[in-house]
Parts: C-alpha cells; structure tokens; sequence
C-alpha cells in the first residue's frame, strides 16, 4: 500500500508500516526534542509505483536502525518486483509449452497416418 514518508509516497505492507511507526515512536519517547519521522528525512528516493531507487548517504543525524529499515524495504520490494517478473515468465512459459505440446501431438498424429 502506497503510504507517505518524509513527503514521498513509499510503497510498504502494513507490517512494514507498523514497524515505520514503532521507529518512529520510539525516538520521540527516548530522545525529547527529536521527532522519529525526522530521521527518515533525506534518505532515499522513490519512483512513481513507491519503490525505493536510491539510498542517500546520511547528512544530518539519523541511526543506524532507520537506515537498516529503509536498506530491508528496499531489498524487500526489489525482491518481490523480480519474484513477480519470474512467476509472470514461468506462466508464459507454461502456455507456450502446452500449445507446443498440442502442435507435437498433432504432428505425431499426421506422422503416424501415413
């Protein structure tokens, strides 16, 4: 689900979402006069579908969680766009081999009448 951070829209799943918020939370408890969601700031950049296509280099103050959480959604989504490109080639596969395996039978059948 396409969700806002650091006013780019991130594609994450609702757990992913949740841990975002937890993060975020926890910053804002422990460490007053630090807002959580600032952390996120200036890290990374999207593309229009909310993947993640760049990590920044940190230049202001951030921790090594919030940029271990970017580094996992990042590899998360790239993994599932690759799992679903796989999966739409293993089903285009699958067909064509049914209708070759159709055309062979066919030409079997032609062979053997003769």
């Amino acid at each position: 689900m396409l969700r806002i951070v650091d006013n780019k829209r991130i594609e994450l799943t609702n757990h992913e979402w949740e841990m975002y918020q937890r993060i975020c939370e926890s910053y804002d408890v422990e460490r007053r006069g630090i807002s959580g969601k600032d952390l996120f700031t200036d890290l990374f950049e999207t593309n229009e579908h909310g993947i993640i296509i760049f990590l920044k280099p940190p230049k202001h103050l951030t921790s090594m969680e919030v940029y271990m959480f970017l580094v996992s959604v990042m590899i998360h989504q790239h993994v599932g766009i690759a799992c679903d490109h796989v999966d739409n080639l293993a089903e285009q596969m699958t067909e064509k081999m049914a209708k070759l395996d159709s055309m062979l039978e066919r030409a079997e059948e032609l062979f053997d009448r003769e």
